[in-house]
């Protein structure tokens, strides 16, 4: 009869025990309040005095706390040994095993623990893969684990397997719809087109938020200086410890060397966390992105890793479209009219400061009489007037969509057809070399009756041939500019063309003949070109043209 009623009170804990887990299945909120349930039930069921709950990270395969339940305050003194000593030897176990503590504990422990101590340890397998997926531990010295715990252990173990399996898939749905969420947000920044520091700040910002950071930071190559110099910041007055500064150059350095993400746990000098992620663009990286945590008990876990790598792999285009942008707007910022330069940095992927052959017309102006000019006029005076003339030849070449090259002292140099085509590119100089002449009239006439500036007039010459564009210099400095024969010919014709005259290759003349009045200038001999060369000058434009 005893024997009967033992059993029958054995059912009824059984019982118990997985209503109680089932119930916490069904209603917890996550899988962290589940998990926390589940051994909050284990815990009271069987009287322990510490009970915790251990998972395999699957992406690092590390053995990790994740659920804490003490029951007697003091017990938790015992987590560090039974990590290091019990729970990673737990792992080999493949059932219910119940260890003395004189036999797994060392003694600087055992001399703080009661005698009777107890483990119970109950590995977490998924069972059609026979896949370890951690442990749970408990610990009792008010009485020993008698054969009834340990029947009611297994019972336990069935629903904690399945349960974990739960909040693993759980979790991972969770993750992945996080995923997709910061993906969405971090694309919405990159359509802001934001100017590319203020770009920078706003995604280190969502960053610290999305993984919880302290700090978020972006590194670029400079190939000049061959380091990683600190592009942007949240927190820059962390830098200030010098700690912080050194472990984030040495792993930003290790993360550039490797290609891969590289995270620092609980740094024991630094007493921070940090993680950083290359940006590889076109298989060169360009930099790094990175997070930091100060608190040592606040490691950057897996799904952190795999949140920057899903944020970082939507910035690192944006990044670089930035970035040439930026290149584009330094080297041709003051030579295109605004339309044009929103037009090629609408698209990056046009390599237009890659040196290219095009066939282009070279148009030169010229201020005739600078150096009588010079000695007559006072400094001052002289210097804003070339700033004025230069200034409104600028404002013709830019409102017919050239591009201007650059000043040669009181020489201007504009280019057709280049960077964008232009298959107009012959008139549209002509057109332009009439403009100078009649807007540097105005300008000086002006002049001359303000400031009684009697400068003499301006020539204009130009050619049209197959010559070099791109951005050529050196790494201190580079010009959009051109090389080749319509670049030298169209000097030399500016050099012979007088004052008020606007002439032109043959070439550039054979692209317009039909729409120009011009007069031919037969038998001009140029310096380098062994053939006496016909030029044309261009009286005006026709009105149907």
């Amino acid at each position: 009869m005893g024997d009967l009623k033992q059993q029958l009170q054995l059912k009824q804990r059984e019982l118990e025990i997985v209503l109680a887990i089932d119930g916490v299945r069904d209603s917890a909120q996550g899988p962290m309040a589940m998990l926390s349930g589940i051994v909050n039930i284990v815990a009271e069921q069987f009287k322990s005095d510490l009970c915790l709950l251990y998972l395999i990270d699957p992406e690092t395969k590390l053995l990790e706390l994740k659920v804490v339940n003490e029951h007697n305050k003091g017990w938790l003194q015992l987590h560090s040994a039974l990590l290091e000593d019990v729970a990673e030897k737990a792992l080999t176990l493949d059932a219910l095993t119940i260890w003395p503590a004189q036999e797994v504990l060392p003694p600087e422990v055992l001399s703080h623990v009661p005698a009777t101590l107890q483990l119970a340890l109950i590995p977490i397998f998924m069972e059609c893969q026979n896949l370890p997926l951690g442990l749970l531990l408990l610990t009792r010295a008010s009485a020993p684990f008698s054969d009834d715990d340990m029947a009611l252990l297994e019972i336990a173990e069935s629903q904690i397997d399945s349960a974990v399996i739960q909040a693993y898939t759980y979790h991972e749905l969770e993750q992945r719809n996080k995923e997709l969420e910061t993906i969405y947000q971090f694309d919405r920044i990159r359509d802001q087109h934001l100017p590319f520091d203020e770009m920078l700040d706003v995604v280190l910002q969502e960053l610290c938020k999305v993984i919880q950071a302290e700090m978020g930071f972006v590194m670029l190559y400079n190939p000049k200086g061959e380091r990683l110099e600190m592009r942007a910041i949240t927190h820059e007055d962390l830098l200030r410890d010098t700690r912080y500064y050194r472990l984030i150059n040495q792993l930003a350095n290790e993360a550039m060397e490797s290609g891969e993400l590289v995270c620092n746990q609980n740094e024991t000098r630094a007493r921070c966390a940090v993680m950083c992620i290359p940006l590889i663009l076109q298989d060169e990286i360009i930099g790094v992105f990175g997070a930091l945590h100060r608190d040592p008990q606040r490691a950057f876990t897996s799904d952190d890793r795999r949140l920057l790598r899903a944020i970082v792999s939507q910035m690192d285009t944006a990044i670089l479209e930035s970035m040439e942008k930026r290149n584009l707007r330094r080297v041709l910022g003051r030579s295109l009219d605004p339309h044009i330069m929103e037009a090629l940095l609408a698209h990056p992927e046009e390599a237009i400061l890659k040196g290219e052959r095009e066939t282009l017309t070279v148009l030169y102006a010229d201020l005739r009489g600078s150096t009588a000019l010079a000695e007559r006029t006072d400094p001052e005076t002289l210097v804003e007037f070339i700033n004025a003339y230069l200034s409104e030849m600028t404002d013709v070449v830019l409102s017919f969509e050239g591009t201007l090259d650059k000043f040669v002292g009181d020489e201007v140099m504009a280019l057709f057809n280049a960077p964008l085509p232009q298959p107009d590119h012959a008139l549209r100089a002509v057109r332009v070399g009439l403009a100078m002449q009649e807007r540097y009239a105005q300008l000086l006439a002006r002049w001359q009756a303000e400031r009684g500036v009697g400068a003499e007039g301006i020539g204009v010459g130009m050619a049209t041939g197959e010559a070099i564009v791109g951005e050529i210099g050196c790494e201190k400095r580079t010009d959009y500019t051109v090389i080749g024969r319509p670049a030298n010919l169209g000097a030399r014709i500016c050099a012979v063309a007088k004052t008020g005259q606007v002439l032109v290759s043959e070439a550039t003349y054979e692209l317009v003949k039909d729409k120009v009045d011009a007069t031919p200038v037969p038998g001009m001999q140029f310096k380098g070109i062994g053939q006496p060369v016909t030029v044309y000058l261009i009286n005006r434009v026709l009105e149907d043209a």
